[in-house]
């Protein structure tokens, strides 16, 4: 009986710590160069631009992120904050606006923080695109959820 106690015990304790190690994994950062082989699925330029940005101030998003039927430029899920970089080419026509109006509220419903950049502001002044986001990264500490 006292046997079966302690094997019961010692499962329970190598259970906890294994399911604490697996935590530790998830909350550990990717190293930088393996983010680089990421940067092929940035869709344009400016994209490309401001996740280099990213990496280089010791922040990793996930370019491409999906969420219901929208993708996102550059996502940190974590967080729940969105980066959108929005070229003159696709998002200067009144109805690419209004389709992007529908996509933030769509993500804001979702309890996304939706950043959206215009190529013009990133090619100027990145330094004050990538401090803007990392603001939000850091003070949006939200668990994930699901699209």
């Amino acid at each position: 009986m006292v046997v079966g106690f302690i094997i019961v015990l010692g499962l329970i304790a190598f259970t906890v710590w294994l399911i604490h190690g697996i935590i530790q994994l998830w909350n550990m950062p990717i190293p930088k160069s393996a983010y680089e082989s990421e940067i092929s699925k940035c869709e344009s330029p400016i994209e490309r631009r401001v996740f280099r940005g990213l990496l280089n101030n010791g922040l990793y998003p996930t370019p491409q992120y999906r969420v219901g039927k929208y993708w996102i430029d550059l996502a940190f899920p974590h967080q729940l904050v969105a980066v959108e970089c929005d070229g003159k080419k696709y998002h200067s026509s009144a109805k690419q606006k209004a389709h992007d109006r529908k996509r933030d509220k769509y993500m804001r419903e979702r309890g996304w923080t939706v950043l959206r950049f215009s190529g013009s502001k990133i090619h100027r002044n990145l330094p004050e695109v990538i401090r803007s986001i990392k603001e939000e990264v850091e003070k949006t500490k939200k668990a994930p959820t699901k699209p």
